[in-house]
């Protein structure tokens, strides 16, 4: 009895058990409060999931130049550049001075009264003398003067283009911050909407008693993280964009900042070797332009110096009456300075400022090269970089899909996946800057090489022209 009754109590207690777990699961199950996930009904409607829940980096906006009618009134009402441009008048008209010399003829009048008081020419006698003279510049002080002239107005022409291209910088800049603020605004308005979408579907999954409250406020505190992303989204991009109108009102009419339309393809990285980019980044320099303005002007001025050394003499010629016109006097007149040390110190002087001028030359010569490889080494890491985003992107976005799915099946709860797409969105934010800031690199780089816009234009920007490059 004993061994036979064994087996039948152990069936009992297995029954038993059974019947209460059981009998405890749907009261578990009904518990709002509870945290553990809830499989969907299979009588949930289609709309309450959807799998399309972030936010497309294809449909957001992508960067592109501003309008080239925009710069052109810029560039034609822009203090800076009408600075520069005055200053370049006044180069030409300084450079005319030096080339027609400064030397001009001088009069001079005499008259007095003599009286002789001896005989036989005794009386009073009304005399006078006029003379004309002239400082005559040497051969060797015409062409180091002429030479000067050209060095101003080359130095005036690449301030001319400096400023030019310091104001295209400016504008790259202040641009490409402006529509990049208002890329993460719409990629923010984007993901606010969806994940709007995903709450309602969840509250009507809540109503069809087929989801938690838990799971409902999860998603609740998902949607005001979301609405506090984008306020914060469009604040930054309405103070970028006030701060770019008010700089540059020019570009104020552009109030979607859509840009150039067409001009995508043209903030791609340049085709061109290291070493072709390099060649045309020194050609078109402007600081290099600059300070080789600056070694010209020096070496004038110091065979300025040189020529000076040599007096310039001053010749004329006088006519006069004396004794009432009783005696005519016709004459020339021929004055030379004595060269003294300060001419020659005057000479070293402007030899010196000559080697110095070679001197800042030589250390812009290296900080154009240092610069020319750090934008190139920066903006094709950055393009590579916006490529691997771009991969990262779909990853992220396929994990954030299969949790979604997980999640739907019960096997995942709500957490997992909203922690699942956080890493998918901030992967599409990556994304968007990482692309903007390609961009912007690649644009600054272009603008170097004199491939972006002709900035030694006196009118309209418009692209470089350039068979190197393909349209």
């Amino acid at each position: 009895m004993h061994f036979t009754s064994q087996p039948f109590a152990l069936r009992a207690l297995v029954a038993a058990l059974a019947l209460l777990f059981t009998a405890s699961v749907p009261a578990l199950a009904a518990t709002p409060q509870s945290a553990s996930p809830v499989k969907p009904s299979a009588q949930t409607p289609p709309v309450t999931m959807s799998q399309d829940m972030l936010p497309q980096l294809s449909a957001l906006p992508r960067p592109t130049l501003p309008s080239f009618a925009g710069i052109d009134r810029l560039l034609a009402d822009t203090p800076p550049l009408h600075e520069a441009q005055a200053m370049q008048q006044a180069a030409l008209q300084n450079g005319q001075v030096l080339r027609s010399g400064t030397q001009e003829f001088t009069g001079q009048a005499q008259v007095q009264q003599r009286r002789i008081d001896a005989p036989p020419d005794n009386g009073n006698y009304a005399e006078w003398q006029l003379l004309l003279n002239r400082q005559i510049r040497l051969p060797s002080q015409v062409q180091a003067d002429n030479r000067l002239a050209d060095a101003l107005a080359t130095s005036a022409n690449a301030g001319l283009i400096g400023a030019r291209q310091q104001l295209l910088t400016d504008v790259l800049v202040a641009w490409f911050a402006a529509q990049r603020a208002q890329a993460e605004a719409a990629l923010a308005q984007q993901n606010l909407t969806l994940i709007q979408r995903q709450a309602q579907a969840l509250l009507r999954r809540k109503a069809l008693g087929d989801a938690s409250l838990l799971e409902l406020e999860q998603i609740q505190a998902e949607e005001a993280r979301a609405h506090s992303a984008l306020l914060l989204a469009q604040g930054l991009a309405s103070s970028s964009r006030a701060a770019l109108e008010a700089r540059y009102p020019a570009l104020a009419g552009d109030t979607t900042l859509s840009g150039q339309a067409g001009s995508t393809a043209q903030l791609a990285l340049p085709t061109l070797s290291g070493d072709a980019l390099r060649a045309l980044v020194e050609q078109n320099s402007t600081i290099l332009a600059r300070d080789r303005a600056a070694l010209q002007q020096a070496q004038a001025k110091a065979g300025q110096a040189t020529a000076a050394r040599t007096p310039q003499p001053t010749v004329g010629a006088y006519v006069g009456s004396d004794r009432g016109g009783r005696e005519r006097i016709i004459g020339l007149q021929l004055a030379m300075p004595f060269g003294g040390l300060a001419r020659v110190s005057t000479e070293r002087a402007a030899l010196a400022e000559v080697d110095a001028a070679q001197w800042r030359l030589r250390d812009a010569q290296a900080l154009t090269l240092a610069e020319f490889q750090r934008l190139w080494a920066t903006s094709r890491s950055q393009a590579a970089g916006a490529q691997a985003m771009d991969q990262a992107v779909q990853v992220q976005t396929q994990a954030s899909a299969r949790m979604l799915r997980a999640y739907q099946l019960g096997e995942a709860g709500i957490s997992d996946w909203l922690l699942a797409r956080r890493s998918a969105l901030d992967a599409v934010r990556q994304a968007l800057q990482s692309h903007f800031d390609a961009a912007q690199s690649a644009a600054l780089l272009k603008l170097q090489a004199g491939l972006l816009f002709d900035a030694s234009s006196s009118a309209a920007v418009m692209p470089a022209a350039n068979p190197t490059e393909p349209d």
